[in-house]
């Protein structure tokens, strides 16, 4: 019975000691595991407030090449063609004024051809050429001046409108002393102008003299001679022109050189124009 009883003490005193030891081992186990960070803990930046991070370097993102500069001869060139064809049938100063305008438009355009261009060199070359036909186009535009009190009147140009033909030749209108218009045969083949007995009579004008003038025909004949106060046409005047008065048979009277002389002139289908010679 005693030894029963000191078996079973000593069982359980070697129970408990092993249960000492496996606890003991799984505390050490458990504390070695909390203490241990895990790879994730680690390599966070958290954990290490001390290390600086450097931001990465941004890539740069290349600048789209600049334009390619206008080639503005073409343009030029299309808008010169234009004022050539406007000019063709221009009559009056404001049809002139939008051949200026075109002109000028062209002008701009070639100044704008840039230096790279193939064109440039050409562009320089009708620059010069644009201006000089600008200048005439200004010319023409511009309104006739104001008539003088005395004295002729001689513009560096003036034009006058086509109203019909005759045989081939045109009909003009001109004023005769500051008042009346008339009808007249402009033949750059005429030397004196040549008035009709029915202007003569309109305008109360009397012969002063008599004059010989030839005729188509080649003959010489005989006619009066009367003192006109003026005659105008767009700006261009003359006072105190003697005039021949043709026979009755002459229905219509004649424009002739004692009028325009020293000018320049160019017939259109539509007008005619006078250029003072330099």
């Amino acid at each position: 019975m005693m030894w029963q009883s000191f078996w079973s003490r000593s069982v359980w005193i070697a129970l408990l000691s092993t249960l000492t030891l496996l606890n003991s081992a799984c505390s050490k186990s458990e504390a070695e595991s909390v203490s241990s960070p895990t790879p994730t803990q680690a390599a966070s930046p958290v954990s290490t407030p001390s290390a600086s991070v450097s931001p990465k370097p941004q890539a740069s993102i290349p600048l789209p090449p600049p334009p390619p500069e206008s080639d503005t001869y073409e343009e030029a060139v299309d808008v010169a063609t234009s004022a050539v064809t406007i000019s063709q049938s221009a009559v009056s100063r404001e049809d002139w004024q939008l051949v200026a305008n075109r002109w000028q438009e062209a002008i701009q355009l070639l100044k704008a051809v840039p230096a790279s261009s193939k064109n440039h060199s050409t562009a320089q070359q009708k620059l010069s050429q644009y201006q000089n036909l600008l200048a005439d186009a200004k010319q023409r535009s511009t309104p006739p001046p104001p008539k003088p009190k005395q004295g002729d009147n001689s513009p560096q140009f003036f034009s006058v409108p086509i109203k019909g033909k005759l045989r081939g030749i045109p009909i003009i209108e001109v004023t005769f002393n500051d008042k009346r218009q008339f009808s007249m045969l402009f033949d750059t083949g005429a030397t004196n102008t040549l008035i009709t007995q029915a202007i003569a009579s309109t305008l109360n004008l009397k012969p002063v003299g008599i004059t010989q003038m030839g005729v188509a025909d080649g003959a010489i004949v005989q006619m009066p001679v009367a003192i006109l106060e003026s005659m105008e046409v767009d700006g261009r005047l003359k006072r105190k022109i003697e005039v021949a008065i043709a026979p009755p048979s002459m229905p219509v009277g004649l424009l002739g050189h004692d009028f325009f002389d020293g000018y320049d002139i160019t017939i259109k289908d539509d007008v005619i124009e006078f250029r003072k010679r330099s």
